[in-house]
């Protein structure tokens, strides 16, 4: 089963971005993050769409 939602984290693994990208590209409101209390999560579908926009390939469409 596949992820939906991703920890910072995770996002940084599978985009191959770092965390300081991430919050940039959130604080300019190219990515979406979601809150579930306390905890900060990143959809799959609004990362693969920022990477997308960004012309930024992610580690899983590196590896196919």
């Amino acid at each position: 089963m596949e992820k939906r939602f991703f920890t910072i984290k995770e996002a940084t693994t599978y985009s191959a971005q770092g965390r300081t990208t991430l919050y940039d590209a959130h604080k300019h409101g190219e990515l979406t993050f979601t809150k579930f209390g306390n905890a900060t999560r990143i959809e799959k579908a609004d990362l693969d769409a920022y990477l997308n926009k960004a012309g930024v390939k992610s580690q899983a469409q590196v590896a196919a």
